[in-house]
């Protein structure tokens, strides 16, 4: 049975979410394959990291992606190379 509301991304889809400069909650919803109020709960919390570390946000729902990939541990370089092996 599926957990929530998205399948486990593909490294090639995965890599196509990761590839935004922002991302929002429905991307980390896709990242996470987490439901919406985690996802909010995630943001949240990057949020307060970069505003406890001096920096603004441009508005809110939105994080940059490479806090997101740093929450979240992605190696990209893995995706990388299961991306093409994905392509054959």
């Amino acid at each position: 049975m599926r957990r929530g509301k998205y399948e486990n991304l593909s490294a090639s889809q995965m890599l196509n979410v990761i590839a935004k400069q922002w991302a929002t909650n429905d991307d980390i919803c896709k990242i996470g394959n987490v439901g919406s109020n985690k996802a909010i709960e995630i943001r949240r919390a990057i949020e307060n990291e970069i505003k406890k570390n001096g920096y603004n946000l441009p508005r809110q729902s939105i994080v940059p992606m490479k806090n997101v990939i740093e929450y979240f541990q992605i190696d990209i370089n893995y995706l990388k190379k299961l991306s093409n092996l994905e392509r054959g």
